[in-house]
């Protein structure tokens, strides 16, 4: 297949994506109702089957629907969407990186917040304690190793089991694409910009500055997003 008809064919089922978002409007369509069959929709959309199979593997990748080998595909249950674990990390795992980050990125600045609210002073302590460590094995090795579980304990000391298990999933899954592919992309942030920008986070947590600890939560984050999109 050349690169042009190529180009076409992925234009052509993103589309199709958006025709069955469409469909699932218009026709009302609930959680747990099955989806048209494929020879029907081929006909309404005017597609082959391979790229309406195509559109589909994207909604399943989204968690919109899933397939039941001999019967169909179904609009997830709503009580699948919201209370499968696996299923959300899967997803994240098919997202790019980018999306991914862009995930994260809200509910790590509402983490510091929570944090703010919730901290003891032994949290802000555990705090200040691993950013040491981190400081040190940088010094020692000139790698950001471990900055990973910094964020974990930042979940950690929200204060809240449901923000802490959210954020868990998410940075799993992060973690798992990151140490793939991406990481020499993700190394572009320095691991000075890196450390002065977890400091002044826990700085400002510090000084229970709600405001100032989101923004900079957002600007650590928005860095390795900007080198993603490099």
């Amino acid at each position: 297949m050349g690169i042009g008809n190529r180009a076409a064919r992925t234009l052509l089922y993103e589309e199709v994506v958006k025709d069955l978002y469409q469909m699932i409007d218009d026709e009302h369509l609930k959680p747990g109702d099955k989806m048209p069959p494929e020879r029907e929709l081929m006909e309404q959309l005017d597609v082959s089957r391979n790229v309406l199979r195509e559109a589909f593997r994207v909604l399943e990748s989204r968690g919109v629907i899933v397939s039941h080998q001999g019967k169909g595909r179904f609009l997830r249950k709503q009580s699948q969407l919201i209370g499968s674990t696996d299923s959300l990390s899967k997803n994240l795992e098919r997202c790019s990186m980018i999306e991914a980050y862009e995930v994260r990125q809200p509910l790590e600045v509402r983490g510091v917040e929570l944090i703010i609210r919730n901290a003891s002073e032994r949290d802000i302590e555990d705090l200040e304690n691993a950013y040491r460590v981190l400081e040190k094995r940088f010094q020692e090795t000139g790698r950001t190793e471990g900055e990973f579980k910094l964020h974990k304990l930042y979940a950690a000391k929200t204060g809240s089991v449901f923000m802490t298990q959210t954020l868990e999933i998410v940075l799993n899954a992060i973690f798992d694409m990151m140490y793939g592919k991406f990481s020499d992309i993700l190394e572009k942030v320095s691991g000075e910009e890196e450390l002065e920008s977890h400091r002044r986070i826990i700085q400002a947590i510090r000084d229970r500055d709600k405001e100032r600890a989101g923004r900079l939560m957002y600007e650590h984050l928005q860095d390795s997003i900007d080198c993603l999109k490099q």
